[in-house]
């Protein structure tokens, strides 16, 4: 299957283009390895693992406080396990031109308010990212 006209599905919530700087989404493969060393020589001896991991982030652009709402509040419900911030993730992955879909938790996100008065608050963009849990890619 190709490219389905989405970047990142959460859950099932795809994340609307006008939510994400096209500029800056990345899904990178990140392979693992266990115990892999270099020997005297500087030889690498490695031990590389058949999961993978998909890590999948990108800068959002500035916006008021109805449209993080919108993006956040959407993203929140399709968590699995709340104080864990899993959920389900689908991401196109440039590197093997097709989705990976697999478990994922969102690491603490960092919101800077850009604008605020008695009657409005604005937040500057910010980075929101999914790393995955691991699992095999076919």
């Amino acid at each position: 299957m190709g490219y389905g006209g989405y970047l990142i599905k959460v859950g099932d919530y795809k994340v609307p283009f006008k939510y994400i700087l096209a500029d800056t989404f990345q899904s990178p493969l990140l392979g693992q390895d266990k115990d892999s060393y270099n020997d005297d020589d500087g030889l690498l001896h490695r031990t590389a693992l058949s999961h993978q991991v998909i890590k999948v982030e990108w800068q959002t652009p500035s916006m008021d406080e109805k449209e993080l709402r919108q993006l956040m509040d959407k993203i929140i419900e399709q968590y699995t396990i709340r104080r864990e911030k899993k959920c389900m993730v689908t991401a196109w992955c440039p590197e093997i031109g097709k989705y990976v879909s697999m478990y994922c938790y969102v690491p603490d996100i960092t919101i800077v308010v850009g604008y605020a008065d008695e009657n409005s608050i604005d937040y500057n963009g910010y980075r929101i990212a999914f790393i995955g849990y691991g699992g095999k890619i076919l």
